[in-house]
């Protein structure tokens, strides 16, 4: 098999009806150019929610392994580095992780071509240079701690660059890549603030340390503005579908449909809806400082981890 395109689909409906458009929309575009080269793995605690077809393959989540995988910190985006090294461990190819919150709208030949000869790191865009108006913790927490963090893969000398981690592309056997990326979200996770995207810029660093970046672009739609509206807005795509369509139609109907913004922005307007998006940012800033209670703690009692050979 030459690449794997990756899902992970865990915590909910919102998030599994996500997955199923984003791999239709695929689908559609690997039956239409005859891609059977390239296959669809999805991580997630709801096989039933995935579409059945021979391009995909699935790959449960226990509600244990979930927990597991957020580590020490209860930090959500962990889940996303152990799923990746358990990807690259056993699928033996190319990968490319793709959020759930994503529609397809051509195949980036280039890209794929480029990440099954190696050297290459594809992420979704540049989001920007860390400096003084961009990033600045980030900026000053790799000069305060350069040494451990070089201790785990980070390189001399790096141009310190943040990337969109809503597609992460890597060639197959990125052991290194993975094994790094965690340890550096780990190590750095209690240690800087905010804490909202260590995982991203883990994997950041990692990958500009070891690899040419290329950005996916515009192969891909990541809707990530509409957290809230794309879940209701997608219940009304699906109901209008008709129940004894095969895979293959829904494929279609999916990756041909037009995307409807004023939609989405009519239920952003709606009254109903801004208790329900006030609610649900209180339930994150309140997992957030739960977050920030443990890092506090660890570091009170002495119970942060240490990088290898660091005195």
């Amino acid at each position: 098999m030459a690449l794997h395109i990756v899902y992970l689909s865990h915590g909910g409906k919102k998030y599994h009806d996500q997955t199923r458009f984003s791999i239709l929309t695929l689908l559609h575009l690997l039956i239409a150019e005859r891609r059977d080269d390239i296959q669809v793995a999805v991580y997630t605690d709801d096989p039933a929610s995935v579409p059945q077809h021979e391009l995909i393959k699935i790959f449960p989540l226990t509600a244990q392994q979930l927990r597991s995988y957020r580590g020490q910190f209860d930090y959500v985006h962990r889940i996303k580095l152990m799923v990746m090294q358990w990807a690259n461990a056993e699928l033996g190819s190319a990968l490319m992780y793709v959020d759930c919150d994503t529609r397809w709208l051509s195949l980036p030949h280039p890209v794929f071509q480029a990440l099954e000869q190696g050297g290459v790191c594809c992420m979704h865009v540049k989001e920007g240079s860390l400096g003084p108006g961009f990033f600045p913790e980030y900026q000053a927490a790799v000069r305060k701690h350069e040494a451990p963090l070089r201790s785990l893969g980070l390189a001399d000398g790096l141009a310190l660059e943040m990337w969109n981690s809503g597609v992460i592309g890597t060639p197959a056997g990125a052991d290194a890549f993975y094994a790094s990326a965690l340890a550096i979200n780990d190590y750095l996770l209690p240690r800087m603030r905010p804490r909202n995207w260590t995982e991203q810029f883990a994997l950041s660093l990692v990958a500009c340390s070891q690899y040419r970046m290329l950005a996916l672009g515009d192969a891909l739609h990541h809707y990530w503005n509409y957290s809230y509206e794309a879940p209701i807005y997608l219940q009304e795509v699906f109901s209008a579908m008709d129940a004894s369509w095969d895979v293959e139609r829904q494929a279609r109907y999916c990756a041909e449909l037009e995307w409807d913004e004023a939609r989405l922005k009519a239920i952003q307007a709606a009254p109903e809806h801004k208790h329900r998006r006030r609610s649900n940012k209180w339930r994150a800033s309140i997992a957030k400082r739960k977050i920030d209670l443990r890092a506090w703690l660890a570091l009170l009692t002495g119970g942060l981890s240490q990088p290898p050979h660091q005195v």
